[in-house]
């Protein structure tokens, strides 16, 4: 079931959106991004601008290695790729139970309008149901409110907070992150 995921790229829908691969023609809206001061921010190692085609490479070959698994987040009907969502750090097996960390960003234009929550609910799902994950989780940084919220309107739980957790940023620096999960039965599953 969870190699299965590995084998033809999930292609995933909402109402309002297509979750699919990055094509290079996505590049220049992920410019449009690059240099946002929030995502660089609350996201360590974003996307240089002028980088995006060699981080879409990078991506096929993490996926190629059952690494992860990273979604355009592009708007119906236009197909305008807006953001991005991935599954990352696979731990755990059939036995032990499956497990992954998700992570987001989205283009400013589009904040504030369901748009990262309706991606993360709809990738989740599809962790539960076809990857067999019993539970997917996102770590952030407790400043980020924003990414917070988003992953409470996903049906995510807050956990707790992880103290001094893991190096971030350059220069490295111990971070604090909030640790928010979800199982199956959190979005009736």
């Amino acid at each position: 079931m969870y190699i299965d995921a590995f084998t033809q790229f999930p292609e995933l829908e909402t109402e309002r959106l297509l979750l699919r691969k990055h094509v290079p023609q996505d590049a220049s809206y992920m410019a449009e991004y690059a240099d946002d001061s929030e995502i660089a921010r609350f996201y360590d190692g974003w996307i240089p601008a002028g980088h995006e085609l060699d981080f879409m490479k990078g991506w096929d070959e993490g996926y190629t290695h059952q690494a992860f698994i990273r979604w355009c987040i592009a708007l119906k009907p236009d197909d305008c790729c807006i953001g991005g969502v991935y599954l990352f750090l696979p731990y755990g097996d059939d036995v032990a139970g499956r497990r992954m960390d998700i992570g987001f960003e989205l283009s400013p234009t589009y904040r504030n309008q369901g748009y990262v929550s309706e991606a993360i609910r709809r990738v989740t799902q599809y962790g539960f149901e076809s990857m067999g994950l019993s539970r997917v989780q996102a770590q952030i940084i407790p400043e980020n409110k924003a990414s917070i919220r988003a992953c409470e309107k996903a049906g995510f739980v807050y956990e707790g907070t992880l103290r001094n957790y893991c190096h971030y940023h350059t220069p490295p620096r111990l971070q604090t992150m909030v640790m928010m999960s979800c199982i199956p039965s959190d979005i009736g599953l």
